[in-house]
């Protein structure tokens, strides 16, 4: 999990996830009167046996890569937060089907990006440790995504695929628009071809409109 989320070729996150020990020292105690008053050597035996006695508790913290300090998620940015259970469903060696909803959510765009390969590396059997019967179903409105993710097709029909980087199939993508309309709801699937292009058109409101900024 640290890898995907930290590696320069993968999420980027800028954390590791670490798992961190400490005494809980409570107060009021014997143990906490002796530090009050002042510890002296003849207190050396008593605050072992004090010490030795004391609760241990482990929580789950992330470490800053660039700084190296230890941060609570409650102290990072909410996408970051979380970004770390998405990379543990996907990564997890599980079968069936895995929901996520809008992974996109509070998270920059250059990692939104990645996603779309850890999303690949999820549905993809690895060494016995990912299972290939995972099924992934992803409701998003992120156009970098779905952008890696045709790149991806078109890579691997071109075989021009980076290193360490798992090949997309058009069978392996259903791409399913979802709208509204005085009928319900509708369903449309659009198709994509072994070029990463899609065979249907693509409805009003998404790749139209950045092309409408550019342009």
């Amino acid at each position: 999990m640290n890898f995907w989320l930290s590696d320069s070729e993968r999420l980027d996150a800028g954390y590791r996830v670490e798992r961190i020990e400490y005494k809980e020292l409570p107060i009021p105690s014997r143990l906490h009167q002796l530090f009050e008053r002042g510890i002296e050597e003849d207190d050396i035996a008593e605050l072992g046996e004090l010490y030795g006695n004391l609760q241990s508790r482990v929580d789950v913290a992330l470490r800053d890569a660039s700084r190296g300090i230890i941060v609570g998620p409650s102290d990072v940015g909410v996408g970051i937060s979380q970004l770390v259970p998405v990379v543990v469903a996907a990564l997890r060696p599980q079968n069936g089907l895995l929901a996520i909803e809008q992974p996109e959510l509070h998270v920059h765009p250059a990692i939104q990006v990645a996603i779309g390969d850890l999303f690949i590396r999820a549905v993809r059997p690895d060494s016995g440790q990912l299972d290939a019967s995972k099924t992934m179903l992803i409701e998003t409105h992120s156009e970098h995504i779905m952008l890696r993710l045709l790149r991806r097709i078109r890579e691997t029909s071109e075989g021009a695929l980076p290193p360490d980087v798992d090949p997309l199939l058009p069978k392996d993508l259903a791409v399913i628009y979802v709208e509204g309309d005085e009928n319900g709801v509708r369903f449309d699937t659009l198709r994509v071809d072994s070029e990463g292009e899609f065979v249907d058109r693509w409805p009003k409101g998404f790749f139209g409109e950045r092309g409408k900024e550019l342009f």
